[in-house]
């Protein structure tokens, strides 16, 4: 999609960090954004913020958990703008501890966020993007999804899903809607406000294993050094103009353990 303009655009997780920086780069190319966020005080402040790009912004409370709530996400944009060009599936929590000792739970959470909110977004846009000479869909998964991480079992889980289902939606549409773009976002350390153990609504004192919680630390110290959101939203913005699958900001830092890891897949043996 080169022209931008007049256009609309719908980001989950839109109240802070990738999500908010999209919006407002959306917003500042253009096009009429809606952002939706389960945090309704915070979405507020960030319809706000993208508005003062001079782009009409509208904000939807939506948890993307909820199938029922994402399809009314998608009606309330169609009602107001009569369609969808730009679809941002962002929506992310994290929660850490040994894989066998996560409660079951934080993992149904972690995954119905992460991964159902997804296809939730699939399931609700894409039939309208399909039916329009042009589309394109961002899912933002993480290099979680592509190396592997002690004690975000769920996490990692659901960003490897998150590139899968996007790979098998790009061949998908590849076949049926060649026109639409379909992008896969795997952002290593960006200084927003997910938490590695992001709090939960119920949530007590944190209780985490010692050598969780020294990594939550460490993920904690590295996320407020990382990568500035709005350059993740300049990389997504070239995207979709242009095309491409893997949006892969701050790769460099991972690539070591990135080779490592596909060279112990090349190096099994093979019967």
């Amino acid at each position: 999609m080169r022209e931008l303009d007049g256009r609309v655009a719908v980001v989950t997780g839109a109240s802070s960090g990738i999500g908010r920086a999209l919006a407002s780069e959306l917003g500042r190319q253009g096009m009429h954004v809606a952002l939706a966020d389960i945090d309704a005080d915070l979405l507020g402040e960030a319809t706000e913020e993208v508005a003062r790009t001079g782009a009409t912004a509208v904000g939807i409370p939506t948890d993307v958990a909820d199938p029922e709530a994402v399809e009314a996400l998608a009606a309330s944009v169609l009602a107001k703008f009569g369609a969808v060009h730009v679809v941002c599936n962002n929506a992310g929590v994290s929660r850490m501890g040994y894989s066998w000792e996560m409660p079951l739970a934080d993992w149904q959470w972690v995954m119905n966020v992460n991964f159902w909110g997804i296809v939730h977004g699939i399931r609700s846009f894409v039939p309208h993007l399909i039916r329009q000479p042009e589309g394109h869909i961002i899912n933002t998964a993480s290099i979680g999804g592509l190396i592997p991480a002690p004690y975000i079992g769920a996490y990692t889980a659901a960003k490897h899903a998150v590139i899968g289902v996007s790979r098998s939606l790009r061949l998908e549409l590849a076949e049926r809607a060649p026109h639409i773009g379909v992008g896969v976002l795997c952002p290593g350390s960006v200084a927003t406000g997910i938490d590695p153990h992001t709090p939960r609504p119920d949530d007590g004192p944190e209780d985490l294993p010692p050598a969780a919680a020294s990594l939550a630390a460490h993920a904690r110290s590295a996320r407020d050094k990382g990568l500035n959101p709005a350059e993740v939203a300049q990389m997504a913005l070239r995207n979709i103009r242009e095309g491409g699958f893997y949006l892969l900001p701050n790769i460099g830092d991972f690539l070591p353990l990135l080779r490592a890891d596909f060279d112990e897949v090349l190096a099994a043996p093979v019967e």
